[in-house]
């Protein structure tokens, strides 16, 4: 949460904290802010005390009805012009006029925190001044790990976006009907056509911008052997076909307060071979005894070891402790979600921080056989001090 970054900066032995950036797809900058430009601006920050924002003069009176951040500054109050025209680079010039700024607000003996993809020419020419630039992992992402009551609404929002585009997706499945090679069929304008990858991708392209939300060309949708590798997302071409798996892994982002949602369903049109349903079980008691398990304090590693004691039980193979798997469960069990649709905290082998109260992470099982195709099934949840709070509300069923 916003209000433990003073703490994580003097944790991290840092007297400031400066970014310079556009906001619409820097999420730290956007999450300090509250501000979307398109163009980069200064925000900075003593330790302990509030931040300060610095802007170009367009920005300057969108900024002051817009920022949560109250203190909001011109480049035109800071001398920006003569520092500028004084170097014969402009845009060395600006590294000058940063450089007054972060002197002037923070001082020249003070650690200065940047964030880790911090510009690195405007690094070296900030040191060159005299400051002392420091990059820092997890600073900003470690307070965006916690979500306030607001940002908690915002992931419901657009998951209930999403859901209604799942629903609609897997709606348009079963109502086809099955064609040469079990190909599927759709009605349109009383013809029958080939249902396709692009097809459904935008049936849901339609749908996530109908609730005002983004669809990313990432957007997964796997029918098939194909569906056995867990991020190929399909090409437009594809063509869905009957009794195989459909793998929908769908991800909305808010247009307006920048938040991602994350669900995956597998679904087959007709019949299900046994070796899809075994792994549909067994994905499916894997992911219901991880949400069952996941509290505040348990450790990442621990709910990624729980679900491949599952998984492995169940007959199928697993990556824990190194072992090499051309197919089983081949990735994490989950990530955060929030102004990024992959963040902390994680729940894999290597995650040796514990789960705090009110992150936002998803819990996505997996099997994969390169000769069937893939199942995956995947909620987001808020972890609570005694639980967690499934923000999911999308049935889970295979055969349609």
């Amino acid at each position: 949460m916003r209000k433990n970054l003073d703490a994580i900066l003097a944790e991290k032995g840092a007297g400031g904290l400066l970014l310079y950036s556009e906001s619409f797809k820097n999420p730290n900058m956007y999450y300090l802010t509250k501000f979307l430009a398109p163009d980069p601006f200064i925000f900075i920050k003593k330790t302990d005390c509030p931040p300060t924002i610095v802007l170009n003069p367009m920005e300057f009176p969108r900024a002051q009805k817009e920022s949560a951040v109250k203190d909001v500054r011109s480049y035109s109050d800071n001398n920006y012009a003569e520092i500028v025209k004084a170097v014969k680079e402009p845009r060395l010039g600006f590294q000058k006029f940063l450089a007054s700024v972060v002197e002037r607000e923070l001082g020249k003996e003070t650690i200065v925190c940047v964030p880790t993809n911090f510009p690195l020419m405007v690094a070296d020419g900030l040191r060159r001044e005299g400051l002392k630039i420091q990059p820092m992992y997890d600073v900003v992402e470690k307070a965006r790990e916690t979500k306030e009551p607001d940002e908690i609404e915002e992931i419901v929002k657009a998951q209930r976006v999403n859901e209604k585009a799942m629903a609609e997706t897997i709606s348009t499945i079963s109502s086809c009907d099955v064609g040469p090679n079990r190909t599927l069929m759709q009605k349109t304008d009383g013809k029958k056509k080939l249902l396709t990858v692009g097809d459904l991708k935008a049936l849901i392209g339609h749908s996530f911008l109908d609730g005002w939300c983004s669809a990313e060309e990432e957007v997964i949708v796997a029918c098939g052997p194909r569906s056995s590798d867990p991020h190929y997302n399909g090409v437009a071409e594809d063509r869905i076909r009957a009794d195989q798996p459909i793998v929908l892994d769908l991800f909305p982002r808010n247009i307006s307060y920048r938040y991602w949602a994350d669900m995956t369903r597998t679904v087959v049109k007709g019949r299900a071979s046994g070796a899809v349903k075994r792994m549909f079980e067994a994905v499916s008691e894997a992911k219901d005894t991880c949400i069952e398990a996941l509290r505040a304090g348990v450790l990442g590693k621990e709910m990624y070891d729980l679900c491949c004691d599952v998984l492995e039980r169940a007959g199928y193979e697993t990556l824990r402790g190194g072992k090499k798997a051309a197919k089983g469960f081949v990735h994490s069990l989950g990530h955060g979600v929030g102004l990024e649709i992959h963040e902390n905290p994680s729940m894999s082998e290597y995650s040796s921080e514990p789960l705090r109260e009110h992150s936002v992470v998803s819990v996505e099982p997996g099997l994969y056989d390169p000769e069937v195709g893939g199942v995956r099934i995947e909620d987001i949840v808020e972890i609570a001090k005694r639980g967690c709070n499934n923000l999911t509300d999308m049935p889970v069923i295979l055969e349609v």
